[in-house]
């Protein structure tokens, strides 16, 4: 830290006596890979938006809702679809279940049905 705090000192210092000081070299950011959501972060997003409705670990308790258990694997722009915009009787749930959220109650649904 002392160095850095020298260094500022000098470059005050030289700007002061009208020198040019180069502008320091731009430093990207580092890239920060995204990690997949874990089942366990779905299941927990899935206990707080979809477990009053499509019961717990996805077992619904009636045929008035959707059984999530019969949803097929290569379908997730659908179950994207439902959840965001609505679909039938269910609402919309964009505006208050972030993507990410969305993201990982796919794979907390994909863990229960075995894919």
């Amino acid at each position: 830290m002392r160095r850095g705090l020298l260094a500022a000192a000098a470059l005050a210092a030289a700007a002061g006596a009208g020198a040019q000081v180069a502008p320091a070299a731009s430093v990207a950011a580092p890239t920060v890979e995204a990690v997949p959501p874990t089942p366990e972060e779905g299941r927990r997003a899935y206990t707080s938006f979809c477990v009053r409705c499509h019961g717990i670990n996805l077992a619904v308790g009636s045929s008035a809702y959707f059984d999530l258990r019969t949803f097929p694997k290569d379908d997730k722009a659908r179950f994207l679809e439902s959840v965001t915009k609505g679909k039938r009787q269910m609402p919309a749930w964009g505006g208050i279940v972030r993507p990410d959220q969305m993201e990982a109650i796919w794979a907390y649904i994909g863990s229960v049905n075995g894919w």
